[in-house]
């Protein structure tokens, strides 16, 4: 990397007034081909990025054509929690990673990715996890995809829930999204806490879930709808966001955003509620998590179609020892693996065991039983895939016992759950 480089921190106390806060969110904003933010875009940023206690990292430089020192490459992240089956495991979440054209392919990615890692293992985090929005970068910094996608498209005649299933009482009603912020921390949290493989959600989830901002319109949405259920006792258990995508769809479509409760029976109360709604034929929803419920609820599976898919979460293990620990095992056996890892976070041989839902990782000098990449590792956290399947792409090697052995010591109960995209 040329030594005209230097990566530092950009405080989150810098003045609102400096112009350092639009140059550093136009370095996102032009490599994903977006327009400058408004004043006031920059101002929520700002905001958000306070909340959520962001580390605002950037490398800077000097040169022809650049206005003294000015940032040319940004690597936004921030604290999360990711339940891992036994409660919430701290971790890193990297919101947004950009190089300018001019400056790529000189090591700037390499050096961000390292420094935030570096300090994020410096500070007890075991996992840091963030969505791709290109799949051939980040594989070689170790993050393996996670949890999927499987966006659905529901059609409402056909929506029927068979009798045998219950469907919550209580009420529904329409609401301004407003309504959410003195539930919505509550509710989400709630979902966490219920979901395996679930990442915190972020300030900036908050301002677009309560229709405070829509970076599309550049202030308040005035397009996004909500949809509350209330208890027997009147106390707000859950909540749907959709947006009517208007007369020019056929069928009449509405988008939906997301369907948070805790309680399934809820979850189908708020999917029975939007298909009810005057004139809307479809409901389309990109969060459908693998093995979603809905379809195997209704009278008519075939009633939801699923879409092509997609890999919103990929994770990446930093503490290997402290990783295992935090996680519930819902399998059990001894497996030793040998891991790779270009980073060396993981690197060496390991005696995993598990048993009792609680895991342990030791450095081993026995024979690997199998040997597999740190990315691999990562695609089997959540159980969104076995060692056996990851055997059967090449991922994997090892006598075909022991991995199986792998897959049920990792093996989940229930499938991975997230809401939280970023």
């Amino acid at each position: 990397m040329n030594s005209g480089y230097q990566f530092d921190l950009m405080p989150l106390d810098t003045p609102d007034d400096s112009p350092a806060w639009a140059e550093y969110l136009d370095i996102f904003r032009f490599s994903f081909l977006d327009q400058r933010a408004t004043d006031e875009g920059v101002a929520v940023y700002r905001a958000h990025r306070r909340e959520d206690k962001a580390v605002l990292g950037r490398v800077t430089t000097g040169g022809p054509g650049l206005d003294g020192r000015v940032a040319v490459a940004g690597f936004a992240a921030a604290p999360t929690r990711i339940n891992c089956g036994r409660g919430l495991v701290d971790a890193l979440v990297i919101n947004t990673i950009a190089v300018r054209p001019s400056h790529r392919r000189r090591g700037l990615l390499k050096l961000m990715m390292r420094e935030q890692l570096d300090a994020a293992r410096a500070r007890g985090m075991s996992l840091a996890t963030l969505t791709a929005s290109e799949a051939t970068i980040y594989g070689r910094f170790g993050f393996g995809i996670t949890t999927h996608t499987h966006p659905v498209h529901v059609d409402t005649r056909r929506l029927v829930f068979r009798p045998d299933v219950p469907v919550a009482g209580g009420s529904i009603e329409y609401v301004h999204p407003s309504f959410l912020k003195d539930h919505w921390h509550r509710l989400v949290t709630e979902h966490q806490l219920r979901y395996r493989g679930a990442v915190s959600h972020q300030n900036a989830h908050f301002l677009m879930d309560t229709g405070q901002w829509d970076s599309s319109e550049n202030g308040p949405s005035r397009s996004l709808r909500c949809v509350v259920h209330f208890d027997d006792d009147g106390v707000v258990d859950g909540f749907a966001l959709f947006v009517p995508k208007g007369w020019d769809d056929t069928p009449i479509t509405s988008e939906v955003r997301k369907v948070c409760a805790a309680d399934q029976s809820v979850n189908r109360a708020l999917w029975k509620a939007m298909a009810e709604m005057d004139l809307v034929e479809r409901l389309i929803y990109p969060l459908s998590p693998p093995g979603d419920p809905l379809a195997a609820s209704l009278v008519d599976p075939w009633a939801v179609q699923a879409q092509a898919g997609d890999d919103p979460v990929w994770l990446r293990i930093l503490d290997l020892p402290s990783a295992v620990a935090q996680r519930q095992f819902d399998g059990e056996g001894t497996v030793v693996v040998a891991i790779t890892d270009s980073m060396g976070y993981c690197e060496g041989t390991w005696r995993i065991r598990a048993e009792a839902g609680h895991g342990t990782a030791e450095p081993s000098e026995a024979e690997p039983e199998v040997r597999l990449p740190v990315d691999a590792l990562a695609a089997m956290w959540h159980g969104d895939r076995t060692a056996s399947e990851l055997a059967l792409s090449g991922l994997l090697d090892g006598a075909p016992a022991a991995i199986g052995r792998l897959s049920r010591l990792f093996q989940v109960d229930e499938p991975p759950m997230n809401l939280a995209t970023f």
